[in-house]
């Protein structure tokens, strides 16, 4: 339930680790390029070390998401129409400013590392090795500290299950261009959170090692909007859209049919798995630990923007 956090998302774990590395590094102000979390992750990092911050955001982030940055007294500049034009942003500002830090929101070693904490928690709680972690993806620093965190307790049948959705699915492109980084030209979805239009190398690298293995699936905006309304009824819990792609791998049966074999094999085709000689494939990362699932959060979910989703697709929930 990484909602919980006091920023609203995951994104702390890994941010306040790499504010920490700047901070120890002689930097004296952060700039972060951020969709919404990240940003809230920086400006709530900062103001614990007391160091100057300002997020770069993009068009797409909410007036409210924004307001809520400045409240942890951060400075906020809008700049482009997606994470990676903030970056470019971001970036600029660096050069300008040797003693300013670019606190990436996806693309650092320390970040990984920070996320990885989420496994020695899902550990501690289980007490065995999970067999599915369901994650979104937007540009891959959660992935990426999964699978070190993973690698770290020996979970090598562990599938991590990469969740995007239509229209901002870089990471899934990117494996249809035979697991070579490609930029997504196009970014449809309203799911801003997850809206990177080119993951980081280091993911790629992680698919293709299969250390654990990491598979991709994809749902549409709708099917991540009805599972956050449904899972608000269901825990009286509120989270956003980029959550909603994990939760619809559960609402919609994609979990389920995982788990039964009754998937349609168009979904498999970029899974990391043997065939025999008849073309059978051959679930070597087969175990019968239970299923963890991240609830990720998200700091722009509201009522009335659940009420918004709701009209938007017509959902009944």
């Amino acid at each position: 339930m990484e909602n919980c956090q006091p920023s609203g998302s995951f994104k702390l774990r890994g941010l306040s680790n790499l504010c920490q590395f700047a901070k120890s590094h002689g930097y004296e102000r952060f700039v972060c390029p951020s969709g919404g979390n990240a940003g809230m992750a920086t400006a709530y990092s900062a103001r614990k070390l007391g160091m100057p911050c300002h997020i770069v955001v993009n068009k797409q982030t909410p007036e409210s998401t924004r307001e809520t940055i400045a409240a942890f007294g951060a400075s906020v500049e809008i700049y482009g129409n997606s994470v990676n034009e903030s970056v470019v942003r971001a970036k600029q500002l660096t050069e300008e400013d040797p003693k300013l830090f670019l606190v990436h929101p996806f693309d650092h070693k320390a970040i990984w590392d920070g996320h990885s904490s989420m496994i020695d928690e899902i550990a501690e709680e289980l007490g065995q090795e999970p067999s599915i972690i369901v994650t979104c993806c937007g540009g891959g620093g959660l992935i990426n500290g999964l699978v070190r965190g993973c690698r770290r307790y020996g979970w090598d049948t562990t599938k991590i299950l990469s969740m995007e959705a239509i229209g901002c699915h870089s990471f899934n492109i990117s494996l249809k261009n035979n697991g070579k980084r490609l930029r997504l030209e196009n970014m449809t979805s309203k799911v801003v959170c997850l809206s990177v239009d080119e993951v980081c190398q280091e993911i790629l690298d992680e698919y293709h090692k299969a250390e654990p293995p990491i598979l991709s699936r994809l749902v549409e905006d709708r099917d991540a909007a009805e599972a956050c309304l449904k899972f608000a009824d269901d825990h009286r819990v509120l989270v956003g859209l980029a959550c909603g792609t994990c939760l619809a791998a559960l609402y919609k049966g994609m979990v389920e049919r995982m788990l039964t074999g009754t998937e349609d094999p168009k979904d498999q085709e970029f899974d990391k798995v043997k065939v025999d000689l008849n073309g059978n494939r051959l679930d070597e990362y087969y175990n019968d630990g239970p299923i963890v699932v991240i609830v990720c959060g998200g700091v722009e979910i509201s009522m009335s923007q659940m009420d918004y989703y709701r009209k938007l697709w017509d959902l009944t929930v």
